[in-house]
């Protein structure tokens, strides 16, 4: 057996920590501070991935680690079918001013799934109230994640996610994403006025638009995608077709929201105004578990004008620690103005990115703010993929892990089989020469990669 270079495999794991990989061998996290995080070992590491999308604002903020304290030694728990808390009331009330607007209710939970789960439900529950009964599906996109419980891995399409658990889940049906670098209609944008929107329209006319209740996008996907970003154009379509057809638009901000692009919602930068957006991640700063559902105004008045209650709920819906959390993460991104850093340091890291075209690995650079991502290809000229045998974005995340950095790899973009991305997607307190670094090492790690592939 080959052993995958920078991996560690044991012959028996005597640890009782059920592993993400039963393979590999895990160094204890010991320390953390600003964006990096130190190993039982002593070795450092660059957080270029942000913990994967959670730690915003990186390593030890005293703020929010004090406001979770004082809001447990004030109240520990308590059940939100009896209580709210001024922490939920305060934290839903300042999501509302982040959102777009006409967007007036806010829903707290532990977790971007939970937020999908929700939406799904949500959606659901809001034709169900307006008397459309038989809308009940949602069309989401290929390639895409949207969570790892059952109702979202349903919506993922991600194949690899996906296939252990393909008779359990869902039959929602799934369209193409709008990926100009591997057009399915071989087409060249901006001109070809995104047509590839049209097949969410077919897809409703196939299926019945009086059983379609939702379509969800990310506007800005992380992996397998790989920083794709979801045209204006495209959303303008969109949301067109889903008002033509009585179906809500809702937007997975998980990723993306909590101003990684530069603004509140990647879905501002289209300038158009979805009916759900899903958050999760970066709300808590990594701090504590959560997620959260906004909705339109049109949502809530559905169920004020029906007299009826949404039927869903969880224990730790409207958490107080989970609240005050979110709430600390918010006011601490508005004080240091951190929104606007994160589409000026992201105009950086995109420029610097862009030095890894001449790489002949380098397919495609795409992204927004500080969140891009590298598609690597066997044929520049043809865009080929690697086959997925050849574990290339594994390959270059472990050289990155074993100089310092992390990354997160991506596979299967290309056509649910192939594909290999790397996304960096650092703090938004990383300064211009840590990017500079994170680059760096990533170019270094895509050479040597390349040189054994």
């Amino acid at each position: 057996m080959t052993r995958p270079r920078g991996s560690t495999f044991m012959k028996s794991n005597t640890e009782n920590v059920f592993h993400r990989q039963i393979s590999r061998s895990y160094p204890a996290v010991v320390k953390g501070e600003g964006v990096y995080l130190w190993d039982e070992n002593g070795k450092r590491y660059l957080d270029g991935a942000a913990g994967v999308f959670v730690a915003i604002l990186g390593q030890g903020v005293d703020e929010i680690a004090d406001a979770i304290d004082a809001e447990m030694r004030q109240v520990t728990f308590a059940y939100t079918t009896t209580f709210t808390s001024e922490t939920e009331r305060a934290l839903t009330r300042k999501l509302v001013e982040w959102a777009p607007e006409a967007f007036d209710k806010a829903w707290i939970c532990t977790s971007g799934s939970g937020a999908n789960e929700t939406a799904i439900k949500l959606a659901r529950h809001y034709h169900l109230v307006r008397g459309n009964t038989g809308k009940f599906r949602v069309i989401a996109r290929h390639h895409s994640y949207h969570g790892s419980s059952i109702g979202a891995l349903s919506l993922t399409g991600a194949v690899p996610r996906r296939q252990p658990y393909e008779p359990l889940l869902l039959d929602f049906p799934h369209i193409s994403p709008p990926n100009c670098y591997r057009c399915p209609l071989d087409l060249i944008y901006p001109s070809c006025g995104a047509a590839c929107a049209s097949e969410l329209e077919d897809v409703i006319m196939r299926e019945g638009p009086e059983t379609i209740s939702a379509f969800i996008v990310e506007p800005m996907a992380g992996g397998p995608l790989g920083g794709l970003v979801t045209p204006p154009e495209y959303m303008r379509a969109a949301r067109e077709i889903c008002d033509q057809y009585d179906v809500l638009l809702i937007v997975d901000e998980v990723i993306s929201g909590i101003g990684r692009t530069g603004r509140n919602f990647a879905v501002e930068h289209t300038g158009v105004t979805p009916d759900i957006i899903t958050i999760a991640k970066g709300l808590g700063a990594g701090y504590v578990p959560i997620g959260g559902v906004l909705a339109h105004k049109k949502i809530h008045a559905a169920f004020e004008e029906a007299d009826t209650s949404f039927v869903h709920g969880e224990s730790f819906t409207g958490h107080t620690a989970v609240s005050a959390a979110g709430l600390a993460t918010l006011n601490y991104i508005e004080k240091h103005d951190l929104v606007r850093r994160a589409g000026t340091l992201g105009d950086h890291l995109g420029e610097c990115m862009e030095t890894l075209r001449k790489n002949p690995m380098v397919g495609e650079i795409r992204g927004h703010g500080l969140l891009r991502g590298v598609e690597l290809v066997a044929d520049k000229t043809m865009k080929r993929p690697f086959p997925r045998a050849k574990g290339v974005a594994e390959a270059v995340g472990r050289e990155c892990n074993e100089r310092g950095l992390l990354v997160l790899p991506g596979v299967a973009g290309a056509d649910g089989t192939d594909g290999d991305t790397v996304v960096l997607a650092p703090p938004y307190i990383v300064t211009h020469e840590q990017i500079d670094t994170m680059v760096s090492i990533l170019g270094e790690a895509i050479k040597v990669v390349g040189a054994e592939m």
